[in-house]
C-alpha cells in the first residue's frame, strides 16, 4: 500500500487508539521497506533499527493520549539524510571517517520533527560529505539508473513509497536533481530559511535544507510544519513566467528541451504570459568552474583539521577537492560571497522590472543516467539559483524514455510561500499536460 503524506496524516488523525494507529503506520513502513529496500538501498544499514523504532513509538505514545490533539506529523515515518545529526544514530556522511568523529548534537530541524510526532525511519545514503563518491542507491523507476545525488537515499525512499517525507540538503543540485530523476517533488527553500545547526556542511555559503514528498499538497503540508514562520499564501491569478536567455537554456539535451518547450506552449495556450529575459550573470560563470571553486575552497577550510589526521580515509574525489580548495585564496572566496549578494539583488530587480513572478526551466539537463556512467546529476539548471540563495522546486512533469523529468520553478529570495502558491496554481496543468518523449 502506497500512501502519500496527506492520506497517511488523515489516517493517523482519526479517533482510533493512538497505539493502534502507530502500529498501523509502522507496519506500512515495514512492509514497503521489506519489499523495496533490498533493491534500492536508500537507507544506511542499521542493525538494531527495529528496536530503535519501537523505542521511538513508545516515547511518542507517552506524549500522546487518546484525548490529546495529535501533533501535525504524528506517526509519520521520515527519512533523514546522513548529514544531519539524529540523537540515537551515528552520522557517517557517506564517509570512512570514524562515526564518533563526525557525530554531533541533534539540530533544531530534527528536534522539530520529533516534537511534531514524526518517527525517524532512519538515515539515508549520501555521496561522501554531499560532494562526490560511490553510492549503492538505485532509482525506484529503473534500478539500472541513478536516483541522483547527493540526497540519493532521501529521494529514492520517497519515490519508492517507503516514506512519505524525507529530508535532504542542497549545495549545487542535491535536492532538485534527485527529485527530477525520481519523479517526485523536491523543495529547496531560500538560503538561510531553515536553520542548518546539527548538519555537516559542505559549503556554508551554499548549503540549504530541502524536502522530498510524493506530491505538491504533501510538500505544502510539510513546509507549513517545518519551515519557520510559515504562512500559506493564496494567489488568484496566473504567474508570469520568466525564461533566461543565453547559454543557460542550452545546458540540456534536445529531448529535454523539446519536452520543456511543449510544456511552455501548453501553458501559453492556457493564458500564461512567458517572458524571455537577459540575465544579470555572465554565461561563463554558469558554464565555468567558479561555483565549484567556491565550494571546494569552503570544503577545504571546513575539513582542515580532520584532513590533517585522516586524509587517507577520505575517498579520492573528496581528497582531490580538499587539496584543490586549500590553494584557493580567501580573497577569492570573499569575492564569491559578495557576488552572491549582488546577484540576488539584481535578480529581484529584474523580476520587478519585467513583472516576472517565477523563473522556470527543466530541473535537469537530462533524465537519470545509467549507474555505470557514474553521474548523479548536472549542476547547470539549479546551481545558479542556489548561488543566489533563491528558493526552488522541482515538480514531476514529463517522461523521456520511460524516466521522469522535473519542471523547475524558482522564486525570489525569501519568497518561499509565494513560490509554493504559484506552484500550486501550475501543478494541475503540469500533471494534466505531461509530455512523454
Amino acid at each position: 500500500m502506497l500512501l502519500n503524506l496527506s492520506s497517511l496524516t488523515d489516517m493517523l488523525n482519526n479517533r482510533e487508539e493512538p497505539a493502534l494507529l502507530l502500529e498501523q503506520s509502522l507496519n506500512l513502513y515495514r512492509q514497503r521497506f521489506g519489499q523495496l529496500e533490498p533493491h534500492i538501498h536508500a537507507f544506511v544499514p542499521e542493525p538494531d533499527a527495529e528496536q530503535r523504532l519501537e523505542r521511538e513509538k513508545d516515547m511518542l505514545l507517552h506524549t500522546c493520549s487518546e484525548a490529546d490533539a495529535r501533533p501535525a506529523l504524528f506517526g509519520i515515518p521520515v527519512a533523514v539524510k546522513d548529514l544531519l545529526h539524529v540523537d540515537g544514530l551515528p552520522t557517517r556522511a557517506g564517509s570512512q571517517l570514524p562515526a564518533d568523529l563526525l557525530t554531533g548534537s541533534q539540530g533544531s530541524l530534527v528536534t522539530r520533527l520529533r516534537s511534531l510526532g514524526a518517527l525517524i525511519a532512519g538515515k539515508t545514503v549520501t555521496e561522501e560529505f554531499a560532494y562526490n563518491g560511490p553510492i549503492a542507491t538505485r532509482n525506484p523507476h529503473n534500478t539500472g539508473h541513478t536516483p541522483g545525488g547527493s540526497s540519493a537515499g532521501s529521494a529514492a525512499a520517497v519515490a519508492a513509497g517507503i516514506c512519505p517525507l524525507a529530508i535532504g540538503t542542497q549545495t549545487l543540485r542535491s535536492v532538485i536533481a534527485p527529485a527530477s530523476f525520481c519523479g517526485i517533488v523536491g523543495f529547496k527553500p531560500s538560503y538561510g530559511r531553515v536553520p542548518m545547526d546539527g548538519v555537516l556542511l559542505l559549503s556554508p555559503s551554499f548549503d540549504t535544507i530541502g524536502f522530498f514528498t510524493q506530491d505538491l499538497p504533501g510538500m505544502e503540508y510539510a513546509a507549513a510544519q517545518l519551515v519557520p514562520d510559515w504562512r500559506q499564501v493564496e494567489v488568484h491569478s496566473k504567474p508570469v513566467l520568466g525564461i533566461p536567455k543565453g547559454v543557460y537554456m542550452e545546458l540540456m539535451s534536445p529531448e529535454v528541451k523539446a519536452a520543456f518547450m511543449a510544456q511552455i506552449e501548453a501553458l501559453k495556450q492556457l493564458g500564461y504570459i512567458i517572458r524571455y529575459a537577459e540575465m544579470p550573470w555572465e554565461d561563463e560563470f554558469i558554464y565555468g568552474n567558479a561555483m565549484l571553486r567556491f565550494i571546494e575552497g569552503e570544503l577545504a577550510r571546513g575539513h582542515e583539521q580532520w584532513f590533517v589526521n585522516h586524509a587517507e580515509q577520505y575517498g579520492r574525489p573528496v581528497q582531490d577537492a580538499i587539496l584543490r580548495g586549500k590553494d584557493i585564496p580567501e580573497e577569492e572566496l570573499e569575492r564569491y560571497r559578495e557576488l552572491q549578494k549582488l546577484l540576488r539583488s539584481k535578480l529581484e530587480a529584474l523580476m520587478a522590472q519585467e513583472g516576472i513572478d517565477l523563473w522556470v526551466s527543466p530541473a535537469q539537463g537530462g533524465t537519470a543516467p545509467p549507474v555505470e556512467e557514474n553521474n548523479t546529476g548536472w549542476a547547470g539548471m539549479p546551481a545558479i539559483w542556489g548561488f543566489a540563495g533563491c528558493p526552488s522546486i522541482s515538480l514531476p512533469a514529463a517522461t523521456i524514455g520511460g524516466m521522469p523529468l522535473g519542471f523547475q520553478c524558482i522564486g525570489a529570495h525569501g519568497e518561499d510561500k509565494a513560490l509554493l502558491a504559484w506552484a500550486r496554481e501550475l501543478w494541475p496543468h503540469l500533471t494534466s499536460n505531461h509530455p512523454e518523449v
